[in-house]
């Protein structure tokens, strides 16, 4: 795991995130966004960014299962894939899966999803009433796909792997 610098805001990131339990099965989502890096400012004042990225938006898409460790406590994995939009200052959007060298074209949907690698994420929940605190930890994998399904591959990326934290209330 990369040393981060906690105070650096380029760390941290606000979003929403989506659970649900159909006969078992866990289905989780979440989107965190994050404006891009600025790497300058022009005479007129307008941010230049790194990539030409204004906005950052990522996540994670996943199925998997849980169980209560304690009395007030789930555990929960789940494998799924890294999904992101780059939104340029002219709000163009760029899709990617997987990694963001998976970006979506028009007219080579089956290459897209294919190539799109899997993720895994465990996740533990202290459950106060309707309200969930969560840390987790999440990291890719080699690159295992369906175009790409080298058992090898399955392996995580330890180096690339990130702690997050959650806040979540129940609705239903």
């Amino acid at each position: 795991m990369k040393e981060a610098n906690v105070i650096d805001v380029r760390n941290w990131a606000t979003g929403i995130e989506a659970r649900s339990k159909f006969l078992g099965i866990n289905i989780d989502a979440y989107m965190l966004i994050q404006q891009g890096e600025i790497i300058d400012i022009t005479e007129t004042g307008k941010a230049v960014f790194e990539d030409n990225i204004a906005q950052k938006l990522r996540g994670m898409v996943g199925i998997g299962f849980s169980t209560k460790a304690a009395p007030i406590t789930t555990l929960s994995f789940a494998v799924g894939t890294l999904v992101g939009l780059n939104v340029n200052p002219g709000f163009g959007v760029e899709t990617w899966v997987g990694d963001e060298s998976n970006v979506f074209q028009k007219g080579e949907e089956e290459k897209f999803w294919s190539n799109a690698s899997l993720a895994y994420r465990l996740r533990l929940d202290f459950n106060i009433g309707s309200w969930s605190l969560g840390v987790h930890y999440q990291v890719p994998s080699s690159g295992f796909s369906y175009a790409n399904h080298n058992y090898e591959r399955l392996k995580p990326i330890w180096d690339e792997g990130k702690v997050g934290a959650s806040f979540v209330t129940s609705f239903f």
